[in-house]
């Protein structure tokens, strides 16, 4: 009976110790791109009513993915398959996942113990965007033209699905599809007009809506809405079964 005990209790401390191991690899596997910190004008003026004001902010250095995180990555930790483009592949974005279940997946590959993950905020994520805060409209530039080269966007145009990450051109800081695929959660609260008394590293967890940023645009939109500046939100458990909303992470630096 001790031996049956025995084994019984190896068994689930090895099936408890694979998720942990699972997150692991993928924490691996992410690709991050350094981005320096600086400050940069955050915000549009001509565009969504919700984009402004323009204001200056200031972000610390910090890193984020170099590809939305993939449905490979996803099951890997979550052990399901969070996508409604699941025959797209591994290599394809997650995309119908709600924000409480981004923040599952990075608390488990947190306890992997390979740095800390977390979403960006807005400042982080539009000044990567920016490619590092400069005055671009679109990821990478400041005119139309060429946005078909970085992001898969508008329906027809995509074949109406997600496609694998890193397919199109990054933008300046060597970072793929900020434009287009899926929508992106970011950290924050939606607060309209933006708040403009915190200028640095600013985190927006109170006032506004409890929706949730997201950032972006996906594979669904028109060109006015995968510019660096546009925002959209959803509740935290909001789930669209469209498969249009995914994620990337960021890995912060010591300082």
């Amino acid at each position: 009976m001790n031996r049956e005990i025995l084994l019984l209790a190896a068994t689930c401390t090895f099936l408890a110790s694979l998720p942990t191991a699972m997150a692991n690899d993928v924490a691996t596997t992410i690709e991050m791109v350094r981005v320096p910190g600086g400050c940069f004008q955050m915000g549009t003026a001509t565009y969504e009513i919700h984009e402004r004001p323009v204001h200056e902010v200031c972000v610390d250095s910090f890193e984020i993915g170099k590809y939305e995180v993939t449905q490979a990555q996803w099951q890997a930790v979550m052990d399901s398959k969070g996508s409604k483009f699941a025959a797209c592949g591994d290599n394809c974005p997650v995309d119908q996942i709600s924000w409480n279940q981004a923040q599952e997946f990075i608390h488990k590959l947190n306890a992997a113990g390979r740095g800390t993950f977390r979403l960006p905020t807005e400042a982080e994520w539009e000044y990567a965007c920016r490619s590092g805060g400069k005055n671009e409209v679109w990821p990478g530039g400041v005119t139309a033209a060429y946005v078909y080269d970085v992001a898969w966007f508008d329906k027809e145009a995509a074949g109406n699905q997600t496609h694998p990450v890193g397919t199109k051109k990054p933008n300046g800081l060597g970072i793929h599809d900020m434009a287009g695929n899926v929508w992106e959660w970011v950290q924050d609260k939606f607060v309209t007009p933006y708040p403009t008394a915190v200028a640095k590293n600013p985190r927006i967890e109170s006032g506004g809506e409890e929706k949730r940023v997201m950032r972006g645009g996906s594979w669904a939109q028109k060109l006015n809405y995968v510019r660096c500046g546009i925002r959209s939100r959803y509740e935290p458990e909001f789930v669209d079964h469209l498969g249009r909303v995914g994620m990337r992470v960021v890995r912060e630096i010591s300082h």
